[in-house]
This record gives C-alpha cells, structure tokens and sequence, in this order.
C-alpha cells in the first residue's frame, strides 16, 4: 500500500467516524431535548417510565436514526453477495451470540462493580432500568421491534457494506466498536461489542440482513422481555423459584453450549481479505488512528465515563 493510498483510505475511516459522531450527538439532543419539553409541558409524568421511554424512543427511531441512515449512506457501495443459512447454522449462530452475550455481560458487571468500588456507589444499569422500570409491552415494541430492524441497517447493512471492501475484519471491528460505543455504558459496551462483531461476521458471511434482524430480536427478547418476567416473580413462591432455577440453568446452559461450539468450530470463522486490503501493520493506524474515529471514540467514551462515574 502506497502512501497515497493510505491517506484515502484513513479519510474514509475518519469520515466514517465524524458521521457517527454527528449522529449520536444529533439523537443525544433529540432524546434530551424531547425529555425536556415533556418534563416542562407534563411535569406529573415525572417517574412514569413507560412514559419517559417513550418519548425518547420515538424522536429516535423517527428522527435520529433516519439522519443516521441518510449520513452513512453510500450510493457507490456493492451489495454483499447473499448466502442462505441452514436451520442448524441457524441455532448454531444463536448459540454462539448468546454465548458471547452472557460472557460480554459478565464482564460489563466485572468492570462496572470494580468502578463501584471506586465510586463508592453502584454504577446504574441502563438495561436493569429498562427491563424493571415500566411496562412490558412499551418495552417489547422498542427493544425487540424497533432496536433490532434499525440497528442492524445501521451498524451491520450501512457501515459492513461501507467497509468489507477494507477486508471482513476490518468491517467486523468497525461495526463491532461503534455498535458498543454507540450504548453509551459501559454495563452493555462489552455485549454490544462482542455481539456487533458476530452479528457483522454473519451479515458479511450471507449478505442477509435477515438473519441478524431476526438473531438480534431473539436476543433482545431473552433479554428484556423474558428476562423482565423473570425476575418479577416471588422468590418466595416455592413454584416460582423453581421456574427461575430452571430459567437460570437454561441461560447458563445455553451460554456454555455457545462458547463451546465458538472454541470448536473456531477454524471454521475464516475472514476473506478485501479488495483494498491494508496490510497487517497499517490496519490500526489506518482504521482507528484518523482524526473521525478518534474523535468518536473519545467522545463516546467520555460519555459512558461520565455516566458509570457522576450519574
């Protein structure tokens, strides 16, 4: 790779980077600014969380989103050539993002109990919030109908498509980091990052949005919805704690099935190289070190620091 080309490319990657900035500081002030006005028009909402959820959903999927898909958008990008999975590469797959869901989890309560430590407070937990705070069905709409469908166009269908001509590494890494980053705590940064790169694995492998659409509903299904049930049920209950008992073997089950089959079939994960191939030793400079992606990831974390640290 000559120099030339290693400044095009490195502006690419920045430019990815300052449209991702601008769109998470555009769907910040649209979440803010609509918590706001609610706030100042119908204070008596304050503390109805179905409520609140609400109003900082729709200017996001309605809003924020749309702009996000407007400013990545990339007219000269060829589509990925589709690919039809199995039933059983299917469940594989499922196994191995839930795999790396729970041990993405457990990391994220790692880091955020040793912040704690240091904080002398418990850092709060975004998705606890959600999952306990109101209803299930708001819930149920925003995360397992809305998130899935508009974040994978986003993270997996706009920036893969953008970037898999760098090679399926880069576009998984990129759609990976920006995935975790873009949650903004770091209680979910590690899940989000772990599942983002597989879901990107996928979508590179089979050219089919489908099937990390319909793998990210399951997903967040088990996780906000199932899981809400679940943990409202009295313990007290000899019947219910046995239903959690069953419920906790079969998440942890399924986790240890998943990173199982990850180890074992980890030859199988093969990356292609792309047209544009960077070479091993510029991929980091290249990819992360330009003015866009530093700017993003700085931004970002600052954020998830800020909210683990003073919120």
């Amino acid at each position: 790779m000559n120099t030339q080309d290693y400044k095009i490319y490195k502006k690419d990657f920045s430019s990815i980077g300052i449209r991702m900035l601008i769109s998470t500081v555009v769907i910040l002030a649209l979440q803010t600014g609509a918590s706001a006005l609610m706030l100042a028009l119908f204070p008596q909402w304050q503390g109805n969380f179905a409520i609140a959820l609400t109003v900082t959903m729709v200017p996001l999927y309605l809003i924020g989103f749309p702009i996000s898909f407007a400013l990545m958008r990339d007219k000269d990008v060829p589509a990925i050539e589709k690919h039809s999975m199995t039933v059983g590469q299917f469940v594989i797959a499922f196994l191995m993002l839930y795999g790396l869901m729970i041990a993405g989890n457990l990391i994220g309560l790692a880091f955020t109990a040793g912040i704690g430590l240091i904080k002398g407070a418990p850092v709060q937990n975004a998705m606890v919030n959600l999952v306990t705070g109101g209803s299930l069905w708001v819930t149920a709409i925003f995360t397992v109908l809305c998130a899935p469908v508009f974040e994978e166009l986003l993270f997996r269908k706009l920036i893969c498509d953008r970037t898999v001509k760098y090679g399926e590494g880069v576009a998984i890494m990129v759609s990976g980091l920006t995935f975790g980053l873009f949650h903004m705590n770091f209680n979910q940064f590690f899940y989000a990052f772990f599942l983002g790169c597989f879901l990107a694995f996928l979508y590179v492998k089979t050219g089919n949005l489908k099937y990390t659409i319909l793998l990210h509903m399951i997903l967040n299904f088990l996780g906000s919805v199932l899981g809400a049930i679940i943990m409202t049920l009295d313990q007290s209950d000899p019947l219910m704690l046995i239903i959690m008992s069953v419920y906790s073997l079969c998440i942890y089950g399924m986790a240890i099935a998943g990173i199982v089959l990850l180890i074992v079939k980890r030859r199988k994960l093969t990356l292609t190289p792309g047209e544009l191939a960077i070479e091993k030793g510029q991929r980091f400079k290249t990819v992360i070190l330009n003015v866009g992606m530093i700017l993003f990831c700085v931004v970002l974390f600052a954020i998830m620091i800020v909210q683990a640290f003073f919120m």
